[in-house]
């Protein structure tokens, strides 16, 4: 059966990722702005607070209105590919609600602060992973998660 709009579990994890993702900001801007870093793992990782100006990775920092117009336009590919699907099983409705509580979750930084908080911290040996945030982890996990669903899916048939 194919059903077109998202469920009530959808809404349920945009919000739930949003909450979990401001009080994990909430709580770094509080305990780790006046500190700046502490080491958890020495070597390995530190909670760190970072003020994200750009997108992914700090790219594009201070480019304001160039990173405004590339989330616009990822907005609009996203509901251009969404449009077609089903949201029929708990799978589309939790990937999508973790993705689009994550993009959320970082665009209210943006328009509320002007920047992204961001504090975990992991790095090994001279390797230096850049400073992210949960928003960016549920992100990854749900970019993921269509990657290989799309990888591994049977016969290579669309779904939807």
């Amino acid at each position: 059966m194919i059903i077109r709009w998202p469920g009530p579990l959808f809404y349920a994890v945009i919000i739930a990722v949003i909450a979990l993702d401001q009080l994990t900001k909430a709580w770094a801007t509080a305990s780790l702005e006046p500190v700046g870093s502490v080491t958890l793992i020495p070597g390995i990782f530190n909670l760190t607070y970072v003020r994200n100006t750009g997108i992914a990775f700090g790219m594009f920092a201070g480019e304001g209105l160039l990173v405004g117009l590339f989330v616009a336009v990822l907005a609009l590919v996203a509901i251009y590919h969404l449009r077609g699907m089903s949201w029929a099983g708990w799978e589309p409705n939790v990937v999508g609600g973790g993705l689009c509580g994550g993009a959320l979750g970082n665009m209210l930084d943006r328009w509320r602060l002007g920047h992204v908080v961001d504090f975990l911290d992991f790095h090994a040996g001279l390797h230096h992973w850049p400073v992210f945030n949960l928003a960016d982890s549920v992100i990854c996990v749900a970019v993921g998660w269509i990657v290989f669903r799309q990888l591994t899916e049977s016969g290579g048939k669309k779904r939807g």
